[in-house]
């Protein structure tokens, strides 16, 4: 019998790692517990040889969707020869030492998240705006600090129903310490304003509401996951026209956001890696050729062949687009040279212009724009990291004793 700690360093943390960890000590009959902690993931896993092997091998081989393992310390201990696995509380020892742990980047809508949201016969997720699970939805944009637990994040306010709980505590089930879980009965609820004035409306008909004002030429603010996008329908000129007013942006390029890849493909050529990336889990703007059409303002992209589009990425954009049959714009809600708002709060200061706010009461902690890239000669290039890919961890090649900070714009 045999017993090993294992360190584990990488992006392992808020995205199911732990459960699959402990799965995979059951299916190889190994005792022990998986842990998060301030660097990262910590193991003790005892069993014969043979199967720890295999049970090594499962994590080179079978990781999580949005998992990713840098570095794995071995250590072999002494044997316990106590029975079972179990993840257990994560531990806290920054007073004795630094974090290290990485935060992951925020993702968008798995296919199974949509399929709750779509499915009538269940009541939780049914048009829920905020459903998410640990392969999908927000994390870097909700975080302060780690390890990535529920009370280290804006949604700590947020009690959980016993439904939610019973998720949020089985090993076995995909929302499995899906820090942001929630649902109709105990999470984040919408709200409507005109001005800074809270609009009296009931939560479900909020969404089609919204719609309607950007079907009849409004510019809306709307909450996303790392800030808010300004928002207009994108075939409406006079809409474009007056936001290109307010906003002091007389030729630059405005991205739009599509209902589907159809969508897309009737306004602009799409290749293969295009369309890769508008489908991939990060959800940038993908920068592609116009195809000649009347379906969109010619005042979005004036002057050049090329317009931004990207798909929407929370449930919320697709509850919208259920009831919004245009493309529309979804640009960054800012002044020139600032970052992107993530209050409504700021909405009402700065942006008075604003016909219309769609806030929820979910914490933005750390702004985050949405990520921009093109195709060249088949390669991608990202022309703002952001959303989908922040925050982004080289490992480098080498030790420095000294602490070194690298930043990007506005941070």
């Amino acid at each position: 019998m045999k017993r090993y700690k294992y360190l584990i360093k990488g992006q392992v943390q808020g995205v199911g790692f732990r459960p699959f960890v402990y799965k995979s000590a059951l299916d190889f009959k190994l005792a022990g517990f998986v842990k998060n902690d301030i660097n990262g993931v910590e193991i003790e896993a005892e069993g014969e040889q043979k199967d720890i092997e295999l049970f090594e091998e499962s994590l080179r081989l079978k990781l999580p969707p949005l998992a990713r393992i840098d570095e794995i310390q071995k250590t072999e201990i002494e044997p316990l020869l106590k029975k079972g696995f179990a993840i257990i509380q994560s531990s806290d020892d920054s007073k004795t030492s630094y974090k290290s742990a990485l935060i992951p980047p925020d993702t968008a809508t798995c296919q199974e998240c949509l399929a709750d949201i779509k499915d009538e016969k269940n009541r939780k997720y049914h048009n829920y705006f905020a459903t998410n699970c640990t392969n999908c939805g927000p994390r870097y944009s909700i975080v302060k600090t780690v390890p990535y637990d529920r009370k280290n994040t804006s949604m700590q306010k947020f009690k959980m129903c016993n439904s939610c709980e019973e998720e949020y505590n089985n090993p076995l089930n995909r929302r499995y310490h899906a820090q942001p879980i929630s649902c109709n009965n105990c999470g984040p609820s919408l709200s409507l304003f005109r001005g800074d004035k809270k609009v009296d409306i009931a939560q479900k008909e909020i969404i089609q509401k919204v719609a309607s004002l950007i079907e009849e030429g409004n510019i809306l603010a709307i909450k996303g996951i790392g800030g808010f996008h300004i928002v207009c329908d994108a075939s409406n000129d006079e809409a474009i026209k007056k936001l290109r007013e307010f906003k002091h942006r007389p030729t630059k390029p405005f991205a739009i956001m599509c209902k589907d890849l159809k969508q897309i493909k009737a306004l602009a050529y799409v290749n293969e890696k295009e369309e890769q990336l508008l489908t991939c889990k990060e959800a940038p703007i993908v920068i592609l050729k116009k195809l000649t059409c009347n379906h969109i303002s010619s005042l979005l992209a004036p002057n050049i062949d090329r317009i931004g589009c990207f798909l929407p990425y929370t449930a919320l954009h697709h509850l919208l687009f259920v009831h919004v049959q245009n493309p529309i714009v979804a640009t960054s809600a800012n002044l020139g040279d600032e970052p992107i708002i993530i209050s409504a709060e700021n909405i009402f200061k700065k942006l008075p212009f604003v016909d219309f706010t769609l806030d929820f009461d979910r914490e933005i902690i750390n702004g985050v724009d949405d990520s921009l890239v093109q195709v060249i000669d088949d390669k991608t290039q990202i022309l703002r990291l952001a959303r989908g890919y922040a925050p982004k961890v080289i490992k480098l090649p080498f030790k420095s004793e000294k602490k070194i900070l690298a930043v990007g714009a506005n941070q």
